[in-house]
């Protein structure tokens, strides 16, 4: 688990996760937590436009909030809420 902080628009939910992503794009687990449901969504939109991807959900870029995901095989990072992660850290899978 690593924990980034840093500046407002330094690169932390958008660009640093990527530059891991292209590191090790077989094994790589990426999650970024925002704080609500329209920031998920919308930076996912932005990263997988950004990776060459019509929509997240289509490849290696995808998003879970509440009530709706786009997940796909071979996404490796995932942009959700801050519940939706606490959620996951607390059930049996985690």
């Amino acid at each position: 688990v690593t924990l980034v902080t840093g500046e407002t628009g330094c690169g932390k939910t958008t660009q640093i996760p990527q530059y891991i992503l292209e590191a090790n794009p077989k094994t790589a687990k990426i999650i970024v937590a925002q704080p609500r449901r329209l920031a998920a969504t919308g930076v996912a939109s932005r990263v997988a436009l950004e990776r060459g991807e019509r929509s997240p959900g289509t490849g290696s870029v995808g998003y879970v909030v509440r009530g709706d995901s786009r997940l796909h095989a071979d996404t490796r990072l995932v942009f959700c809420t801050t519940g939706v992660l606490l959620r996951q850290l607390q059930s049996d899978n985690a």
